[in-house]
C-alpha cells in the first residue's frame, strides 16, 4: 500500500467569505457552457472535485467580481486538462491534439467567431468578458505547447529526462499565469526589470514546482502510468533511479518540500535586498510585499484544496459542507472577514 507523503506548508490558508457565491456561479457557468454533459465531466464528478472552492481558497482577499472571473478561468483550464487526458493522452492522438490547439489559438485571436465545442465556447466566453493581454497570451501559448509535448511523449511511450520534465511540467499547469492571477494588478506597479530579475524568476519557478510536482504525487493513481500516462513526476523519478514506487513518491515529495523551503527563504531574505537594489519607493515596496503575500496565500490555499478535493479519487464523492466551512478549535481564523 503506497502512502501519500506529507507536504510542508509554512503559510496559513484562508477562505474568502464569497465562497458560496463563487461556487454557485462557477457550477452554473460550467453547466451553461456544456461542461457537465457527461462527455468529459458529469455533475457528480464536478461536485466531487469542488472546483468552485479553489479560487476562494487561493485568492482569499479578492472581491467577488474578480473571484468569479478567475474561478471560471480555472474551471475551464481543468476541463481542458481532463479533455486532453481522456481524448489525447490516453489515446496518444497527437494529430487530434494539434487540431484542438489550433482551434484554441484561433479563438484567442478572434473570440467572436462561431464556436463548435465546449472548450471553444468556454474560452470565447472568458475572453469576451476579459480579453487577454500579451503576457497572458504568451502563457496560454506555452501551456498548449507543453500539452502537445506531453501528448507526443506519451504517444512515443518515452519517459522524459527529469530535468526536461520539470521544465515542461511548470508550463502544463500554467504556473506562470497562476502567479500573475495571484498577483493581479500588483505586478503593474513593479519595474519590469525587477520582475525579470533571476531571483524573482527563481521564486516563480519554485512556486511552479511546488504546484506541479505535488499534483503528480497526489494524482499518481489517477494520472499515472497505470492509466496510460508516462509524464508523471513520480514515474519519471522511479524510472530514472530504478527504485520502488514509495521511494520515488517520497523523493518527489522531498523535492516539493525543498522548493517550499527555498521559496520561503527567498521571500524573507532576498526581496528586501532586491527592493534596495532597484531603488523601490515606499509604494513599490508595499506592492512587492503584497505580491509575495499573494503567492503565499495561493500556495496555502491550493494545498488545502488539493488535500480535500475528490478530484483524484476514482469514484465521485460529493464534497461536504465541512470543506467549505472548516470546523474545530482554531479554524475560525481560516475565514477572511
Amino acid at each position: 500500500m503506497v502512502e501519500i507523503p506529507s507536504f510542508d506548508m509554512p503559510f496559513s490558508a484562508r477562505l474568502s467569505p464569497h465562497v458560496d457565491k463563487v461556487r454557485q456561479h462557477s457550477k452554473l457557468w460550467a453547466r451553461d457552457m456544456g461542461m457537465l454533459d457527461g462527455t468529459v465531466w458529469t455533475e457528480a464528478y464536478y461536485d466531487q472535485s469542488d472546483f468552485g472552492s479553489f479560487t476562494p481558497l487561493a485568492h482569499p482577499t479578492l472581491g467577488l467580481d474578480a473571484l468569479v472571473q478567475i474561478s471560471d478561468m480555472h474551471v475551464w483550464a481543468w476541463y481542458v486538462a481532463d479533455l486532453f487526458y481522456d481524448g489525447y493522452f490516453r489515446t496518444r492522438d497527437l494529430p487530434g491534439a494539434k487540431a484542438f490547439v489550433a482551434r484554441m489559438r484561433s479563438i484567442m485571436d478572434s473570440p467572436a467567431q462561431p464556436t463548435w465545442t465546449v472548450a471553444e465556447r468556454g474560452l470565447a466566453d472568458l475572453l469576451t468578458r476579459a480579453p487577454l493581454d500579451q503576457r497572458d497570451r504568451e502563457s496560454l501559448d506555452e501551456y498548449f505547447d507543453a500539452m502537445l509535448w506531453e501528448v507526443h511523449a506519451n504517444a512515443l511511450g518515452r519517459v522524459p529526462d527529469p530535468v526536461d520534465f520539470v521544465e515542461m511540467r511548470r508550463r502544463t499547469v500554467a504556473a506562470d499565469m497562476s502567479a500573475r492571477l495571484a498577483a493581479g494588478p500588483l505586478m503593474d506597479r513593479l519595474p519590469p526589470e525587477l520582475l525579470a530579475n533571476s531571483t524573482m524568476q527563481a521564486l516563480v519557478d519554485a512556486f511552479a514546482d511546488i504546484t506541479s510536482l505535488k499534483a503528480d504525487v497526489v494524482g499518481y493513481q489517477r494520472f499515472g502510468p497505470d492509466t496510460g500516462l508516462v509524464t508523471n513526476a513520480v514515474h519519471v523519478v522511479r524510472t530514472f533511479f530504478d527504485c520502488e514506487l514509495q521511494q520515488a513518491m517520497n523523493m518527489v515529495a522531498d523535492l516539493v518540500n525543498a522548493r517550499m523551503k527555498q521559496f520561503a527563504t527567498s521571500a524573507a531574505d532576498d526581496l528586501p535586498y532586491l527592493a534596495d537594489q532597484y531603488g523601490l519607493d515606499s509604494a513599490q515596496r508595499i506592492a512587492l510585499k503584497a505580491y509575495v503575500e499573494a503567492l503565499k496565500a495561493w500556495l496555502a490555499g491550493e494545498l488545502m484544496w488539493t488535500q480535500r478535493t475528490g478530484r483524484y479519487e476514482p469514484d465521485p464523492t460529493p464534497a461536504t459542507a465541512s470543506f467549505l466551512r472548516p470546523t474545530g478549535l482554531g479554524t475560525a481564523a481560516v475565514l477572511v472577514r
